[in-house]
């Protein structure tokens, strides 16, 4: 347990990388699924585990974010605190109202944010995650690839680590570690 001040020394868990030199995230605006702008610095104070995707994923986003929501659950909601922000890689299709009616049944408590798509790449690059679009179908549908990655910050806005697909119980650790820390 951390003790005053200092920061919790991560475990090395299986698909979980912990950031050895942590650093802040810069701060970013977007637009919440409330339409108002939202600076990713008011999250400040608890952890925030963060997840690049966009709604009209198929596979990677429902079953992330549904793993999330179980992470949220965890430990009897002792992990409640913690934020879970959902970043849409997908700006142009992405709205405010398409991002409230998404995580709607998932959680109140999650936070979607949507925006301009260059600007959310610059942001993206600040997480090392990854995202392309793909050339459009002849209807004008098309698909984004994305990182699975979720990366968890702590309370004072560092990057600590991320998880690529790792167990819930694993995550849950790492959380709890979070936010036992300090603000």
């Amino acid at each position: 347990m951390a003790t005053a001040g200092e920061r919790a020394a991560l475990p090395a868990l299986d698909r979980i990388y912990v950031n050895p030199a942590p650093s802040t995230i810069a701060d970013f605006t977007l637009t919440d699924q409330a339409g108002q702008p939202r600076k990713f610095s008011s999250l400040r104070g608890e952890p925030v585990l963060v997840f690049f995707g966009f709604t009209h994923c198929a596979n990677i986003c429902p079953a992330t974010l549904g793993r999330l929501k179980l992470l949220h659950e965890a430990r009897g909601g002792s992990l409640k605190a913690t934020r879970i922000v959902f970043v849409s890689v997908d700006g142009d299709r992405d709205t405010p109202a398409r991002l409230k009616s998404y995580l709607a049944p998932l959680s109140s408590d999650f936070v979607g944010l949507t925006g301009d798509p260059k600007a959310t790449a610059n942001i993206a690059a600040g997480f090392a995650a990854v995202f392309f679009k793909e050339p459009a179908a002849k209807d004008g549908n098309y698909n984004v690839m994305h990182s699975t990655q979720v990366f968890a910050v702590d309370k004072a806005g560092k990057l600590r680590a991320s998880f690529a697909d790792a167990s819930i119980e694993d995550m849950a650790t790492i959380t709890a570690l979070l936010l036992e820390e300090p603000g």
